[in-house]
């Protein structure tokens, strides 16, 4: 699970460029626990998809605890989208592969390139580069992502989508941690496919520690991930689902503004279920 190639930190910090930065940056690596969460996937390389997100959760002694687990029992049978929050920029992905691809194996859930080093994941992933601000440029792995994404949901495939396309941040003055604003890119993706969404909220997050250095910079951030997938052993997570939204429903907002503030409440407006269940008892 090499979530941290050397050339990866080079090109997000060039000052380790050159013989002696490598090195620098390889010692980097392993400070960040890179090694650690390589062999996990290490352990696990035998499985593909969902089972191996089952394994490497089993590896790392993640408990997923699942409010409203019924809701998964009458899931769309065609093609449907997950809308999440970000809270957590890897785990949150590996939980949702985990937990709706053990329930429709053609599930795949949207990612960024920086995730696309976790080979045993790519049955279950379509890769995208979320936009960072209105003057990006369209990528043609966009392109491609945006493609298939219409042709797997056309195909009567779920996808899952984070909407905010990147990491939930800090806000100080708040003392809240959410996302930032959902993209009106993946809005309009959502709102094109015309297929009922499932709202599904991760309650717990990462430690504090990271998103301190979310305010510092997003690229010092994205060094803490692998640290915060191998801090989060033997930890418990809970999850809901919320009430399927069906396209009649999501009709009735036809403003994207209004669309998305509709699509963002149903996760964030989801309040903390009474009783949960287990993941296991779910997929097995």
């Amino acid at each position: 699970m090499a979530l941290l190639t050397v050339p990866e930190i080079v090109q997000l910090f060039p000052v380790f460029k050159g013989k002696l930065g490598y090195r620098v940056a390889n010692m980097l690596r392993k400070h960040l626990s890179v090694d650690k969460v390589s062999d996990v996937e290490d352990r696990n390389c035998m499985f593909r998809g969902a089972d191996f997100a089952d394994a490497c959760l089993d590896d790392l002694r993640i408990d997923v605890q699942v409010g409203n687990p019924e809701r998964l029992a009458s899931l769309p049978e065609g093609p449907f989208i997950t809308i999440s929050n970000h809270p957590y920029g890897g785990v949150d992905g590996i939980i949702l592969i985990d937990l709706i691809g053990h329930l429709r194996s053609e599930f795949k859930v949207i990612v960024n390139e920086f995730l696309s080093h976790i080979e045993s994941l790519h049955p279950s992933m379509i890769f995208v580069n979320p936009k960072i601000d209105d003057n990006s440029v369209i990528t043609p792995t966009n392109l491609q992502g945006i493609r298939e994404i219409m042709r797997h949901l056309r195909n009567g495939s779920p996808v899952g989508i984070f909407p905010s396309g990147a990491v939930s941040d800090l806000h100080p003055h708040e003392r809240r941690i959410y996302d930032r604003e959902w993209q009106p890119s993946i809005l309009r993706i959502i709102q094109r496919a015309k297929v009922p969404v499932v709202p599904i909220r991760f309650f717990d997050r990462n430690s504090l520690f990271f998103y301190l250095l979310g305010l510092i910079s997003w690229k010092i951030r994205v060094l803490r991930l692998p640290t915060e997938i191998i801090n989060k052993v033997g930890t418990s997570h809970r999850i809901g689902i919320g009430k399927t939204i069906s396209v009649k429903e999501q009709s009735l907002h036809q403003d994207l503004k209004s669309f998305g503030k509709f699509l963002r409440d149903s996760v964030y407006g989801m309040p903390l279920p009474e009783t949960f269940r287990s993941r296991k008892e779910i997929i097995r």
